[in-house]
C-alpha cells in the first residue's frame, strides 16, 4: 500500500523556504547632495563591516571615478564581473543582474541608483534592477544624489538651471529600510574638487565653473538635509502612533492635483508628492476627460503625467466633463480632499476667470494651494491624421451654411426675412448632432452675419434699424452657440458612456464565456477573441504549470505564439508580478506587452497583447487591466475547483485506507498473540523451524503494531500520560524491544551520569527510541556498529543514534520521515512507518527529530525532548 500525499512537515518546510525567498530584501541608501561627498566610500566601509560580521557581501557594481582611497576599500571584497553590451559600435559595461540573482548574496552593492542602463538591457533604469533584487529577497546597498529624486527635479532645475534626466521615483525611497545622509560642508567639497578628488582633469574645471558653484551646492545641501529630516519625521510619527496608549492620532489630510495634457502637469504632480510626503497623507491625481479629442502629442503628455502619478505612489481618478473646475471640486468632495493643488495662471486685467479662479471660487471649505509650475519637456508634435478630418468638418459646415443661405434667398419673396432665421437655427441644431464644437461655432457666426447682411432690412449692410431685429439677432446667435455647446457636451457624454458600456459589456461577455462555457478551452478562446475586438490586436495567454512555473507554450486559444526572446519577457512578468514588454520600462524592445494574471493568492499565468497602435490611453489601460484581472479570477476559480475535487477524492481514499488499516491490524492482532503464546511455551533452542517462526512472528507483530500506531496518530487520539520517568529505564526498555535485530551487532551506549527524572510518557518515548534504533540496524550490514548517546540539552534530554553505514542520500533528510517511504536501496521487508511513527509520537510529546549525515560517516538521528525535570521542579518549589 502506498500513499502519494506529500508529508505535511515537508510541505511546511517548503512553504517556509519559499516564504524566505519571497521575503523582500532590505534597501540601504547612502544619500548625498551631489557627487564627491563620499557616498561610495561610506557604502564600502559599511560593506566591509558587514562582511566582518559574517555576511556574504558581493560587489555588484561600484564606480570609483579614479579615487584611490575609494578603490582601496574594494580589496578583500568579492567583485561581480560586469556584463558587456555593444551599442553603436562601442562596448559598454553594465551590472550583471542575472548573475547577481543566481549568486543570492546576503548583501549586494549597487552604486549609482539613478543610472540609465544601456539599450537592450532588461530594464531601462538601474533602480528597476534593484527592485527585482529586493523582490528576490536580496539586501541591497546603493548610493543616490538628491537631485535624482523624482519629486525634487523641478526644484533642482529652478535653483541650478540643470534639467536632470535620470530620476528615481519617491516610492522606492519610501520602502527603503534605512537612508543614511552623507553630508559635507560646501567649503570642504570645493576643496576636494580643487584637489582632484571629485573629478579629474578638465572635468574638474568645467564642474567648478558650472554645476559646482557655491550657491548651487548650498541649495542642494539644504534639499538633502530637508528630505532626510522629513523622512526621519515620518518615521518618528509612525513610532509615536504605534506606541500611544490612547486613541492613535490620525490625519484626515488628502491632496488632489489635476492632471492635464500640458507640459506643466508633471511639475504639479511632483509638488503634490513633496507636500503629501511632508504631512504624511495620501494624494490623488485627477484626469478630467472633455469632449474634445486629444492630439497625439497631448496624449503623450497626459500619459506621462498619469504614469508619474502612479510611479510616485498616488491614486489615479478618471472623470468626464467639460467644466474642469466643477469636476475637480466634485471629486474633492466625494473623496474628502482637504487641499487642491492648482497652477498659477498668467491672466491679464480684462481676461475671463481662469481655472484657478473658478476652483478657488467654488472651493468653500476646501483649501486651495496655488503654486507656480515649471514647464516640462514638450513632445515633438507628430503629424495628426485627424486634423484633415477636422478641416473637412469646417468646410462642410460652411457648405451647409451656403446651402441654407441659397434656400433662404429662394424663399425670401414668399416668406419674409424672419423665416430664414429659423431655417438657419434648424440647420445649426441638426448639424450639431454630427460635428464638434469648433465647426458649430464657425457655422453659428457665419449664419448670424449672413442673416444680418442678406435678409434684415436694410439689406446688404450690417446695420440693424429695428430693436426687435437686434434682439432677434442676439438671441439667434446665443441660441446657436448654446445648442452647439450643449450638443457637443451630449455627444461627449454619449461617447464616454458608449465606451464604458462597450467595455462593461465586453467584460461581462468575457466572464460568461470564460467562466460559464461548458468547455473550458473553447470558452477561453471565445473570451480572448472578445478582448481582441475591444483592444485591437492579437492576444496570447500562457498558464501556470503544476510545479508553479510558467508553461513555455502558449495556450491553444492564443492568437500568436511567443518566440524564445518574447517568452523571456513573459517569464519575467510572471516571476516579478509586474507588466513588462512594449510600452513599459522593462524590456521595452519586446513586440508585445505582457501582464501577469495576478490574484490575491497567486499568479495564474501571463497575458500578452501585440498590436500596431501606439501607447495605451488611460481608458485602454484600465480596460486591459480589468480583462486581465477577470481572466486571472476565472483561472483561479477553475484551479480551486480542481483542488477541491482532488481533496475530496483524497479524503474519501484516506477514510477507506484508515478503515482498512484499522480492520486489518485488529484482525491480525489476536492470531499473532496466539502464535506468540504457543512459541513461548515451546523450547525453540533446538528447533530451527520454531526459530524461524519466532523471528517471522516478531516481525509481523512489529508491522501490526506500527499500523495500529499510525492509525492512532491519524485519528488524533494520542494523549500522552505524563509521569516521572528514569531515562535509564526508557533506554533499557527500548534496547529490549529491539534486542532481536541488535543481537550480534557491535553496540555502544554513552549516557551522561546524574540525569534527572523527566516528566514524559514512558511508553511513547520508548517506542520512539526503539523505532530509531531498529531503523539504524535495519539499514546497515550486521557488522556495522550502532551508537547511542544520551546527554542533557538545555531544559530537556537529547538522544543521539548513529550508525556507520552509507548514510542518507542527499536531499532525503526530510523525506525519510514520510509514511510508507522507503529509501532507494533499502533492504527488503518493512513498511516504511517506523520513522514516521517516531516523529508523530515526538510531536505529541513536544519534541522533534532531525536526521543528518555524520561528518565521520554514517547517519545520525537526534531526538530532542523538552520536558520538565525533577531537579528544576525542586528548585522552583524551594
Amino acid at each position: 500500500m502506498t500513499d502519494d500525499r506529500p508529508d505535511p512537515d515537508q510541505l511546511l518546510a517548503q512553504v517556509q523556504r519559499e516564504e524566505g525567498r519571497r521575503r523582500p530584501g532590505r534597501l540601504f541608501i547612502f544619500l548625498g547632495m551631489c557627487p564627491g561627498v563620499g557616498k561610495t566610500y561610506a557604502m564600502l566601509l559599511a560593506a566591509r563591516q558587514r562582511q566582518a560580521e559574517g555576511l556574504r557581501v558581493l560587489t555588484g557594481i561600484v564606480e570609483t571615478h579614479g579615487r584611490e582611497e575609494t578603490a582601496a576599500l574594494l580589496d578583500g571584497l568579492e567583485i561581480l564581473r560586469r556584463k558587456q553590451t555593444e551599442h553603436n559600435g562601442h562596448l559598454l559595461e553594465e551590472f550583471d543582474l542575472d548573475t547577481a540573482l543566481a549568486r543570492r548574496p546576503d548583501l549586494l552593492l549597487v552604486d549609482e541608483l539613478a543610472h540609465t542602463n544601456a539599450t537592450g538591457s532588461r530594464h531601462a533604469k538601474r533602480y528597476q534592477d534593484v527592485l527585482e533584487l529586493l523582490a528576490a529577497g536580496i539586501d541591497v546597498c546603493t548610493t543616490l544624489n538628491v537631485q535624482h529624486i523624482e519629486s525634487q527635479v523641478d526644484v533642482v532645475r529652478q535653483v541650478t538651471g540643470v534639467s536632470v534626466q535620470e530620476t528615481v521615483p519617491d516610492s522606492l525611497l519610501d520602502r527603503a529600510h534605512e537612508i543614511q545622509l552623507i553630508d559635507l560642508s560646501v567649503e570642504k567639497l570645493l576643496h576636494r574638487l580643487s584637489d582632484g578628488k571629485v573629478y579629474l582633469g578638465d572635468r574638474a574645471d568645467a564642474a567648478a565653473e558650472g554645476f559646482f558653484r557655491e550657491g548651487n551646492l548650498t541649495a542642494l545641501r539644504e534639499l538633502a538635509l530637508r528630505f532626510t529630516a522629513e523622512k526621519v519625521d515620518r518615521d518618528l510619527e509612525d513610532f509615536r502612533r504605534a506606541r500611544r496608549d490612547a486613541t492613535p492620532w490620525k490625519t484626515n489630510a488628502r491632496l488632489l492635483v489635476g492632471v492635464a495634457p500640458t507640459p506643466y502637469s508633471e511639475s504639479l504632480v511632483r509638488w503634490t508628492r513633496r507636500a503629501a510626503a511632508r504631512i504624511g497623507c495620501p494624494w490623488i491625481g485627477v484626469w478630467v476627460e472633455g469632449s474634445r479629442r486629444l492630439r497625439p502629442d497631448e496624449e503623450e503628455l497626459l500619459s506621462r503625467g498619469l504614469a508619474l502619478v502612479r510611479r510616485l505612489g498616488g491614486e489615479v481618478v478618471h472623470v468626464t466633463g467639460d467644466d474642469v473646475a466643477k469636476a475637480l471640486l466634485d471629486v474633492s468632495r466625494d473623496r474628502n480632499v482637504s487641499q487642491i493643488v492648482v497652477g498659477k495662471s498668467d491672466r491679464g486685467r480684462f481676461r475671463r476667470a481662469t481655472l484657478t479662479d473658478r476652483v478657488i471660487a467654488g472651493s468653500d471649505d476646501i483649501d486651495v494651494c496655488v503654486v507656480r509650475p515649471l514647464p516640462g519637456k514638450k513632445p515633438k508634435p507628430p503629424s495628426d491624421p485627424a486634423s484633415a478630418s477636422r478641416w473637412r468638418d469646417y468646410g462642410s459646415a460652411l457648405l451647409l451654411t451656403a446651402a441654407v443661405t441659397g434656400l433662404s434667398l429662394l424663399l425670401l419673396p414668399f416668406s419674409g426675412y424672419m423665416v430664414p432665421a429659423f431655417i438657419y437655427l434648424m440647420a445649426i441644431v441638426l448639424a450639431s448632432m454630427k460635428w464638434d464644437r469648433g465647426p458649430m461655432l464657425v457655422m453659428a457666426g457665419v449664419s448670424a452675419m449672413a442673416w444680418d447682411y442678406l435678409f434684415i432690412p436694410p439689406r446688404f449692410t450690417f446695420h440693424v434699424e429695428q430693436p426687435e431685429d437686434m434682439a432677434m439677432l442676439a438671441m439667434f446667435f446665443v441660441v446657436a452657440l448654446a445648442m452647439g455647446q450643449l450638443t457637443a457636451r451630449l455627444k461627449m457624454r454619449e461617447r464616454a458612456e458608449r465606451e464604458r458600456q462597450a467595455h462593461t459589456d465586453a467584460l461581462l461577455r468575457v466572464t460568461q464565456q470564460a467562466a460559464l462555457h461548458p468547455e473550458a478551452g473553447k470558452g477561453l478562446e471565445a473570451a480572448l477573441r472578445i478582448i481582441e475586438s475591444i483592444l485591437g490586436g492579437q492576444v496570447a495567454i500562457m498558464l501556470r504549470q503544476d510545479d508553479h512555473s510558467l508553461s513555455p507554450k502558449a495556450h491553444a486559444a492564443s492568437a500568436f505564439a511567443p518566440e524564445e526572446a518574447e517568452f523571456a519577457v513573459a517569464a519575467w512578468a510572471f516571476a516579478n508580478h509586474q507588466a513588462a514588454g512594449r510600452f513599459t520600462d522593462t524590456l521595452p524592445s519586446a513586440s508585445a506587452t505582457w501582464f501577469p494574471l495576478q490574484t490575491a493568492t497567486s499568479t495564474m499565468g501571463v497575458f500578452g497583447l501585440m498590436r500596431d497602435a501606439g501607447q495605451f490611453t488611460f481608458t485602454e489601460r484600465q480596460a486591459t487591466e480589468a480583462f486581465v484581472l477577470q481572466l486571472a479570477l476565472v483561472l483561479e476559480k477553475e484551479h480551486f475547483i480542481q483542488a477541491v475535487q482532488h481533496a475530496e477524492r483524497l479524503e474519501e481514499g484516506e477514510k477507506l485506507r484508515r478503515a482498512l488499516l484499522d480492520s486489518v491490524s485488529h484482525e491480525l492482532k489476536t492470531p499473532i498473540a496466539v502464535i506468540r503464546a504457543a512459541i513461548d511455551a515451546r523450547d525453540t533452542a533446538n528447533d530451527p523451524y520454531l526459530v524461524e517462526i519466532d523471528t517471522a512472528s516478531r516481525r509481523l507483530q512489529r508491522i501490526v503494531e506500527g499500523l495500529l500506531h499510525m492509525t492512532r496518530l491519524e485519528s488524533s487520539v494520542i494523549e500522552p500520560r505524563l509521569e516521572w520517568c528514569d531515562v535509564h529505564d526508557i533506554v533499557s526498555a527500548a534496547l529490549e524491544a529491539t534486542g532481536d535485530i541488535l543481537r550480534g551487532r557491535e553496540f555502544s551506549k554513552q549516557i551522561t551520569p546524574d540525569l534527572p527524572l523527566v516528566k514524559t510518557d514512558h511508553a511513547l518515548l520508548e517506542q520512539v527510541l526503539a523505532n530509531v534504533l531498529h531503523n539504524a540496524a535495519a539499514h546497515t550490514s550486521p557488522k556495522t556498529p550502532v551508537e547511542l548517546t544520551v546527554v542533557r540539552h538545555g531544559k530537556g534530554i537529547e538522544f543521539i543514534v548513529r550508525d556507520h553505514g552509507k548514510g542518507i542520500a542527499k536531499g532525503e533528510e526530510r523525506r525519510i520521515f514520510g509514511k510508507f517511504y522507503r529509501a532507494p536501496g533499502a533492504p527488503a521487508g518493512g513498511t516504511g512507518l517506523g520513522l514516521s511513527i517516531a516523529k508523530g509520537f515526538l510531536r505529541a510529546l513536544g519534541g522533534e527529530i532531525v536526521a543528518r549525515n555524520h561528518p565521520g560517516g554514517g547517519a545520525e538521528f537526534t531526538i530532542r525532548l523538552t520536558a520538565e525535570t525533577m531537579e528544576a521542579t525542586a528548585v522552583a518549589e524551594s
